[in-house]
């Protein structure tokens, strides 16, 4: 009887190692790699904002005092700085409008500034811009004397396109508006810059400026200056109010 043994093939073939080497070797390059990124993005994270650029077309706002603050307020980390924190914190300044704020790779925050357009005082206390905004910004820092408007909440954009059109007229004739208020019952009322105040009341507003300046010549043609008040509330016609003449002091005799 024969026995026949089969030979049994060693798994540690040439190929079997082989395979073995190349995945030992792949395993350690994605390790390496990996520990590569790790370390790019952790000294990404403390990459700091090293500068500030400041961008706008500044006529009230201070650009050397508002760039020292936003030096001093958000340069830091380049991914901890918030940008909406940077917009927000510029939309509470005074005078601004619109910002926008980036950040530019690698070391810079980049912020636009658009500034207010002043065009008038309101109530006293606010300012009015183009668009008839009402905003809040130090009086004092005006560039530039502006008409003073008055009204109730709600009234601004009215009270703003209503000067607008009285103005065109009147300096068409040589006349200028210095202040305009309308009431809650929306009547209006007008000061002249050479001080002589205007009822217009609730109608007709434009075609009762005209007809003061078509009278005009003739209600000052004695004391012009003498003029406080023109009533245009009728429907033809107005009533003048003239200042009462000074009081003078007689002399007394020695």
């Amino acid at each position: 009887m024969t026995i026949v043994r089969s030979k049994q093939k060693t798994p540690f073939t040439p190929a079997f190692v082989g395979g073995v080497l190349f995945f030992l070797l792949s395993l350690c390059l994605v390790i390496w790699f990996v520990s590569r990124v790790v370390v790019w993005v952790q000294d990404q994270q403390n990459a700091p904002i090293r500068q500030v650029k400041l961008y706008g077309d500044f006529g009230h706002i201070q650009p050397t005092k508002l760039h020292r603050t936003l030096q001093q307020e958000f340069v830091g980390n380049y991914f901890k700085v918030n940008v909406d924190q940077v917009q927000q914190f510029l939309q509470q300044q005074p005078w601004v409008y619109q910002v926008a704020v980036r950040k530019q790779w690698p070391d810079t925050l980049v912020v636009v500034v658009t500034e207010h357009s002043p065009v008038a005082i309101w109530n006293l206390e606010y300012l009015l811009n183009q668009r008839g905004e009402v905003f809040k910004a130090p009086i004092a820092q005006l560039n530039a004397k502006l008409p003073q408007l008055a009204g109730p909440k709600g009234s601004e954009q009215d009270a703003l396109t209503m000067f607008s059109r009285v103005q065109s007229l009147l300096t068409l004739h040589q006349f200028e508006a210095a202040s305009l208020s309308v009431s809650d019952r929306f009547a209006w009322q007008l000061k002249l810059s050479n001080g002589i105040e205007l009822k217009l009341g609730r109608e007709d507003t434009l075609k009762r400026v005209q007809r003061f300046i078509d009278l005009y010549p003739s209600i000052s043609k004695h004391k012009p200056e003498a003029i406080e008040q023109v009533d245009l509330r009728y429907d033809t016609g107005l009533a003048v109010r003239f200042a009462p003449a000074p009081v003078q002091l007689e002399k007394r005799k020695a």
